[in-house]
């Protein structure tokens, strides 16, 4: 088991971890390009809501935390792409990620279409 859930729901609410391209047991990063690492957090994403009863649809705020200010620009990209409507409000903080090697980590609150309360 995760040291940390995926995700937690309360009140009608799917609150991710910090999800990043890192392997839980070694907490060492699992791809080097940005690209690849934005991909691995998506899909991350993706599982985490799933298991928590929700979607990407149902996303309300995404948190991105970036190592670089350089990697913004992929970023909306990855952005857009992800979220091609009804975007969810989202910030995007420049700051040093706690492993060396990982470009960037996302979280997020979504509705929670499956009820169920996990606080």
């Amino acid at each position: 088991m995760s040291a940390f859930p995926l995700a937690r729901t309360a009140a009608g609410l799917v609150f991710t971890s910090g999800l990043a391209a890192v392997d839980p047991d070694t907490l060492t990063v699992t791809t080097a390009s940005f690209e690849d690492q934005t991909a691995e957090v998506f899909r991350q994403l993706d599982a985490a809501l799933t298991a928590a009863g929700s979607s990407r649809a149902h996303v309300l705020r995404l948190d991105c935390h970036l190592s670089d200010r350089r990697w913004f620009p992929g970023w909306n990209s990855a952005f857009r792409t992800h979220f091609p409507t009804a975007a969810p409000a989202r910030i995007t903080t420049v700051t040093t990620l706690p492993i060396d090697g990982l470009l960037i980590e996302i979280q997020a609150i979504a509705v929670a279409t499956a009820q169920e309360d996990r606080s």
